[in-house]
């Protein structure tokens, strides 16, 4: 039996006002339209509705035992709608994001509390995980965006680049060469003058890793027996405490504080590593995506000097 909500909310106006003419007005159709809406209803339900007079409208018997059930269902349907579009509207201002533990830490704090002082009712939940992972998390559905450095082309993700982090040198206070500071306050030092002391790498098979090796070997830099490192924070706190320096992507530098950290950007060449955005193809994602990003690529370019 096909009874639409249409149907009952056309039965319940026309039982509540006594007037098929008034109940079309509230209904917004005409009166024809609901007259033949009650036929059909009536027709379904194999028996006669309403007793119509020139003058008035009055409840069958039958009419009276189903406005009861009626009303129940228009209102329950009417609350689970209300629900529904409510835990909608909260979806869309939840944004789920992955990202790796050096963005997680030096990044997102701020990102957060800029976005909220103009977004109070956005949330933004975090999963700090390796960066082999984000993609993983991505394509499972269990974030709505990934962020990272590189990203395996797939036919099932979007990829949108936010901004380019540069390769620095990080070594303790006072031991890279002084010298003329850009607008970002850092200075520039060649890949050819790399401090002599161990330079602390990044595990081998770690893509960032790779691309620093690259220029390593091209400037006639061993790159065997060196310290290795399985986390950009874990090197951060090896150069602190005298280890050694290291090369990193710029988004280490809000963890590296000016007293205890010598900073610079890898010159001749410089190196750009872009940063994206991913996220899965055809996923409807929350209206709180663009909002995120543009205030993502302000925090990192002013902390980061990018």
């Amino acid at each position: 039996m096909n009874i639409s909500i249409r149907q009952l909310q056309g039965f319940i106006r026309v039982a509540r006002l006594g007037s098929f003419t008034r109940a079309a007005e509230q209904l917004h159709i005409t009166q024809a339209g609901l007259s033949a809406m009650i036929r059909d209803l009536e027709a379904l339900l194999g028996c006669r509705l309403f007793d119509r007079t020139t003058r008035s409208v009055s409840l069958t018997r039958e009419g009276h035992d189903l406005l009861p059930s009626a009303e129940r269902i228009v209102a329950e349907m009417a609350s689970a709608v209300a629900n529904i579009q409510a835990s909608t509207a909260k979806a869309r201002r939840i944004l789920t994001v992955a990202v790796t533990p050096i963005v997680a830490a030096g990044l997102l704090p701020q990102v957060c509390r800029e976005l909220m002082a103009v977004a109070p009712e956005v949330t933004i939940q975090v999963r700090d995980v390796p960066q082999p992972q984000i993609q993983r998390l991505v394509d499972s559905g269990e974030v709505d965006i990934g962020l990272a450095i590189y990203l395996k082309p797939a036919a099932g993700c979007e990829v949108k680049h936010l901004l380019d982090f540069r390769m620095m040198c990080i070594a303790p206070a006072g031991q890279l060469p002084k010298g003329r500071r850009r607008r970002s306050g850092f200075r520039d030092l060649a890949w050819r003058h790399l401090p002599s002391s161990p330079l602390i790498a990044l595990p081998a098979d770690s893509y960032i890793q790779q691309e620093i090796d690259a220029y390593l070997d091209a400037h006639g830099r061993a790159v065997e027996g060196r310290p290795v490192c399985n986390s950009m924070q874990t090197i951060i706190a090896m150069v602190a405490a005298g280890y050694g320096a290291s090369v990193l992507p710029s988004m280490i530098v809000p963890q590296c504080p000016a007293a205890q950290f010598d900073l610079a950007c890898m010159t001749e060449p410089s190196v750009p590593l872009p940063y994206y955005l991913i996220a899965r193809k055809g996923r409807k994602l929350p209206d709180t995506v663009e909002s995120f990003a543009q205030t993502f690529v302000r925090v990192a370019t002013r902390l980061c000097g990018t």
